[in-house]
């Protein structure tokens, strides 16, 4: 369960590809739906300057990322919740994109 690729396996140019367990693969695609929901929620809430619910929502999604394997996510969100915890607006507009579209490039292969 590593964010990684194993050798031999196929990768498309610009995709990040993640080895999730097989027995995850049921829920894999609300995981990923409910990630990319969670990105915009955050957006919305900078928009306001709401960083308790930055904080909230990435805390969770760090949370729920390592538990599904996928491990780069919660890293991810573990910035942006230490700098909505912070209030550090400038980081979190410029790591949530970065998140987003990591989300967007992720090909998921269950092992």
């Amino acid at each position: 369960m590593a964010d990684n690729d194993s050798a031999g396996s196929p990768v498309l140019p610009g995709k990040e590809v993640v080895h999730v367990d097989s027995s995850f693969e049921p829920l894999v695609p609300k995981f990923m739906v409910n990630r990319k929901k969670e990105v915009i929620v955050m957006q919305e809430a900078m928009a306001a300057q709401d960083f308790e619910t930055v904080r909230k929502v990435s805390h969770g999604m760090k949370g729920a990322g390592g538990s599904y394997g996928f491990d780069r996510v919660s890293e991810m969100a573990a910035v942006i919740e230490q700098a909505a915890k912070a209030t550090d607006a400038a980081v979190i507009q410029r790591e949530l994109p970065i998140l987003g579209a990591y989300l967007e490039r992720i090909e998921v292969v269950y092992d």
